[in-house]
């Protein structure tokens, strides 16, 4: 992040301030030196389809327009957070850090697979959790791979599509065959999916493997109609969990700003309250919120709800560690 973020008013009474980190929390610049709870990064891209990298190109921005959403807040981290009932990181705030956005790049996909990899696998082996601000969905592939240190993986996604497709045109690590290639993965041994609805770049093959592997489905007709409970109900308790939270598992009423946007999506208070309650009965591993396009957020309001949710997320397994 070479330039600060500049918030989008000036607010003195939120004690507004201009930052280039993720809420203006401490930069971290040499993970062998980590001394921290949590590590946000960005991660641009990873893995392009051939022919196709608008895709891709569309969600370069999102790491900075993300932490640019949240800057009228970054001097707020004494105030009371109505959602987290407390303080934003639980009085916490030095047990965060941000590493700014890796240098992936769209023309090399393999480097950016490698490069994504040993990020996450270096975090981990230090103890930390990381939280990844993306890019497009092909970003969690190397993140969930490099989650191997931990056990008995959980994977919650929050997602429209459900990413089951074992290739597309040719290309096996690309952004609808996540959770086909995290359910290859020996210590990937749970999968909640939720929010799948409208047309599906999955076929009847796809959903067909996906429920013989075990994944069990929470379309977001049946969350609107029953609530996270039944869904809180297919997480283990004390399990370690990767949250995949990609922005179009929201509604397009509060989150346009996505490629592929589907009407029917989750809420904030779904998306928040059911986070928040993993955090409480499991042990999140690390988060990757991705496919955030910055051009379909001209207000910056989508960037803004994108950053709450983080921040929730983070305060909330900051929240437990402190009880």
């Amino acid at each position: 992040m070479d330039n600060a973020l500049k918030p989008r008013s000036v607010m003195p009474m939120l004690g507004t301030a201009s930052s280039d980190t993720f809420m203006g929390v401490a930069a971290c610049n040499n993970l062998d030196d980590l001394d921290a709870a949590i590590v946000v990064l960005g991660i641009p891209c990873a893995t392009p389809y051939p022919g196709a990298v608008e895709y891709t190109q569309a969600n370069l921005d999102a790491p900075r327009a993300i932490r640019e959403g949240l800057a009228i807040w970054s001097a707020t981290k004494d105030r009371y957070d109505w959602d987290l009932e407390g303080l934003p990181f639980c009085s916490e705030e030095d047990r965060v850090c941000d590493y700014g956005d890796l240098p992936t790049r769209v023309d090399m996909p393999e480097e950016n697979r490698k490069l994504i990899h040993d990020t996450i696998a270096k975090i981990v082996e230090k103890g930390a959790i990381p939280i990844v601000l993306g890019g497009d969905d092909s970003v969690p592939v190397p993140v969930i791979k490099a989650l191997s240190a931990k056990a008995n993986v959980t994977i919650l996604q929050i997602d429209a599509h459900i990413d089951w497709r074992d290739e597309v045109v040719g290309e096996r690590h690309g952004l609808s065959s996540v959770m086909r290639r995290a359910s290859e993965e020996p210590h990937v041994t749970n999968m909640v999916q939720v929010g799948a609805r409208g047309l599906s770049s999955a076929g009847p093959q796809e959903v067909a493997d996906a429920k013989a592997w075990g994944v069990r489905f929470f379309p977001a007709q049946a969350v609107r109609q029953k609530g996270i409970q039944p869904i809180l109900e297919a997480i283990p308790s004390g399990s370690n969990v990767h949250i995949n939270l990609d922005f179009d598992g929201l509604d397009p009423t509060i989150m346009p700003a996505v490629f592929v946007p589907a009407p029917g999506g989750l809420l904030y208070w779904e998306v928040v309250d059911l986070i928040k309650a993993v955090a409480a009965k499991a042990t999140i591993c690390s988060i990757a919120a991705v496919e955030f396009v910055p051009s379909k957020d001209p207000d910056g309001n989508s960037a803004l709800t994108a950053g709450r949710i983080i921040s929730l997320a983070i305060g909330s397994i900051l929240k437990k560690s402190s009880v």
